[in-house]
C-alpha cells in the first residue's frame, strides 16, 4: 500500500458512482481530511443518521446520493467501512471476554497474522499466555490501517 494515499468520505449510490463529501463544509474548519485516521476521528463523533442529516442540512450532494451508503474510498477506489459513534466495540472488552476461548482467539490470531505476519510469534505467545496487556501493547504498535482492518473484521465476523 502506498504511503500518504488520500482518502475521501463519500456517499456511494453504487460501485463507481459516488459523491465525495467535503468535510470542511460540515465542520467549517480549514483542516485537511485526507488520511483515514482523520476521517475516522471526524465520523466517530456522529451516528450514521446524524452524519447523513448533517450532509442533508448542508446540501452538499445531489439528493439521489442521500440514499447511498457512506464509505471511505482511497485513490485506488478501495472501500473502507465508516466508524460511527454508535459502533459499540472495545478490543479490551473483547479480549477480557474471550481470552480463554481457543476458537475465538484462534480466529483473532488468524486475522492478526493476515495483516502482521512478522509479529505472529509474539502475538501467539501473548494469546497462549492469556496476556491481555501484551496483546494490547502489540496492537498499539502496528499501523493504523492494520489495526483498523483487524478491528472491523473482529467486530463483524467474530463478535457477532
Amino acid at each position: 500500500m502506498q504511503k500518504n494515499m488520500a482518502y475521501h468520505l463519500v456517499l456511494e449510490l453504487k460501485p463507481g458512482d459516488f459523491m465525495p463529501i467535503d468535510i470542511n463544509i460540515l465542520t467549517r474548519d480549514n483542516k485537511i481530511y485526507t488520511s483515514l485516521q482523520e476521517i475516522d476521528n471526524f465520523t466517530k463523533k456522529y451516528t450514521k443518521i446524524e452524519l447523513i442529516n448533517i450532509i442533508k442540512e448542508n446540501n452538499i450532494v445531489p439528493e439521489k446520493y442521500l440514499d447511498g451508503s457512506l464509505n471511505i474510498i482511497n485513490a485506488n477506489k478501495y472501500r473502507y467501512p465508516v466508524f460511527y459513534k454508535d459502533i459499540d466495540f472495545s478490543i479490551e472488552l473483547f479480549l477480557n471476554k474471550n481470552i480463554t476461548n481457543k476458537i475465538v482467539m484462534n480466529k483473532f490470531l488468524n486475522i492478526f497474522i493476515k495483516y502482521n505476519e512478522d509479529k505472529k510469534e509474539i502475538m501467539q505467545n501473548a494469546i497462549n499466555n492469556h496476556n491481555i496487556n501484551a496483546i494490547l501493547k502489540i496492537l498499539a504498535n502496528i499501523s493504523y490501517l492494520n489495526i483498523r482492518n483487524i478491528y472491523f473484521y473482529t467486530f463483524n465476523n467474530i463478535v457477532k
